[in-house]
């Protein structure tokens, strides 16, 4: 039996794919090859299609193992073997496109069976003097206008606006309508899914990939509204819930030192925001620098970080 062949029980380090985009800025260049001049708009750090990067699972897709081993990868609080979460760093230089996201139920329903929805959260890593966001719709807005104003064109004077500041966090429920302003940096912990609806693109051209798509956004988009919550400073050596749904866990760390322990029930993927980490799990140690991100497997157990560092965590709750 090879070593790849033996079940995963040691931190898993992770390549990250950096993604285009029209909105994007230049924050996030630095974790990957040179890009010439086009804007860097996400860094995918945690999804199905990461490579692996340490051995003895190097070149493997965290998705593949986790097929393979999903007791061991996902752990006992899992309903699958597919990777359930997709963590991404998002740099908004422009406004992201004003859009919804549909629950499982009506993704099953609108685009398939097997496509899942998309519930998220963010959390504000910077923001500019003036930054602000779109998280749901106005107080007193009926469902029926709603649709109306979707289905017109007329979305944005019933859309909710948001100033924000670093250490925000937004819960993000599928269903409600929201866009990312300019000059935020963030994380993003949703749902394994990329299926976005595209309600008001700020009057870019209807290029291919960004089509705009009113029925579907009109069927699923809710009068909800997502407001963003601020946290006490975190405490050294803790693990601090920013927030938590049915689909996910999202926790602050922060050094000197902290011991924690999946105790079998869910991996726990863990990104440096700040700083600098040592990852010690049973006979593997991992030095990780600012924006790296690790799968520590649920079968992993105890491990300790170490360092002058500040990171978040997403977990199956």
């Amino acid at each position: 039996m090879s070593a790849s062949d033996l079940a995963p029980t040691l931190p898993l380090l992770l390549e990250t794919r950096l993604t285009e985009r029209v909105w994007g800025g230049s924050r996030l260049k630095q974790l990957g090859a040179e890009n010439g001049t086009a804007p860097i708009g996400e860094a995918w750090a945690v999804y199905e299609g990461n490579q692996i990067q340490n051995a003895p699972f190097a070149g493997q897709s965290l998705g593949d193992l986790a097929a393979r081993f999903p007791a061991e990868v996902l752990g006992a609080h899992a309903t699958g073997s597919r990777f359930p979460l997709l963590i991404k760093l998002l740099d908004c230089a422009d406004w992201l496109s004003v859009q919804v996201h549909p629950n499982d139920e009506q993704a099953a329903q609108l685009e398939g069976a097997g496509e899942l929805g998309k519930t998220e959260a963010w959390h504000i890593l910077e923001a500019e003097a003036g930054a602000e966001l779109i998280a749901g719709i106005r107080e007193g807005t009926s469902p029926d206008d709603l649709k109306a104003a979707i289905l017109r064109g007329d979305v944005m004077d019933y859309a909710e606006r948001w100033p924000v500041e670093a250490g925000d966090t937004v819960m993000m429920p599928a269903g409600t309508l929201h866009a990312l302003g300019p000059g935020l940096l963030l994380y993003e912990v949703q749902q394994t899914s990329d299926t976005t609806y595209r309600v008001y693109d700020w009057d870019r051209p209807a290029s291919a990939g960004r089509a705009l798509h009113l029925e579907k956004s009109a069927a699923v988009t809710t009068t909800n509204r997502a407001q963003p919550q601020s946290s006490p400073p975190a405490t050294p050596g803790q693990r601090q819930k920013l927030t938590a749904c049915p689909y996910f866990v999202l926790e602050r760390l922060s050094g000197p030192e902290l011991q924690s322990d999946t105790r079998g029930q869910s991996f726990h993927a863990v990104t440096v925001m700040a700083g600098e980490m040592t990852l010690v799990a049973g006979a593997e140690q991992l030095a990780l620098k600012e924006l790296e991100s690790v799968v520590i497997p649920a079968a992993a157990g105890a491990y300790r970080l170490s360092g002058d560092f500040k990171a978040l965590l997403s977990r199956l709750p």
